[in-house]
């Protein structure tokens, strides 16, 4: 029998449901369904992301990589084969933006905004060459601790890695 974990242990059914293929009202998903009010570029799309552009960019370069499915947070990411692919894939399509456009930046940053802390809720992966413009704004991609805040994708991956399947 194979158990499924997301955060929050007892919470699983309501993270579950909380997904949907696309949310009334959510920005990230109008425009990864490319709604007609949507005048979003997109620098990559496929069938499970779509990335572009921050509005408000904190770096040299800022993107952001978004499933087209509606997740809410990285809270809502489960210990499954699904999610770990998801995010994997994410950061695979951030890496190859940030390399093709941005090939001299010396650092990259990858990860997300933990609740309370996240703008949209709606999963947005943060993609950063750096440096940060103006430099304050790294204060706003540094880990809290305990309190949350920014966490690197390398994390969520490691905490969402799937156990092996166990059958009885």
């Amino acid at each position: 029998m194979r158990k499924t974990f997301c955060f929050g242990g007892s919470r699983v059914a309501k993270r579950m449901s909380e997904r949907a293929p696309m949310a009334d009202g959510c920005v990230f998903c109008d425009i990864a369904r490319r709604a007609p009010t949507s005048t979003t570029a997109l620098l990559y799309s496929d069938d499970k992301v779509v990335a572009f552009r921050d509005i408000n960019p904190s770096a040299f370069r800022h993107y952001l990589v978004i499933p087209i499915d509606h997740i809410p947070t990285v809270n809502s990411l489960c210990k499954t084969k699904d999610d770990h692919q998801l995010v994997s894939h994410m950061v695979k399509v951030g890496k190859d933006l940030l390399n093709q456009d941005a090939p001299n930046s010396e650092e990259h940053r990858f990860g997300f905004h933990q609740p309370p802390f996240n703008s949209v809720d709606h999963l947005h992966l943060h993609c950063l060459a750096l440096p940060f413009m103006p430099s304050w704004r790294q204060v706003k991609y540094t880990p809290l601790g305990p309190l949350g805040g920014f966490i690197e994708a390398e994390k969520i991956l490691e905490r969402i890695k799937p156990e092996a399947e166990v059958y009885s």
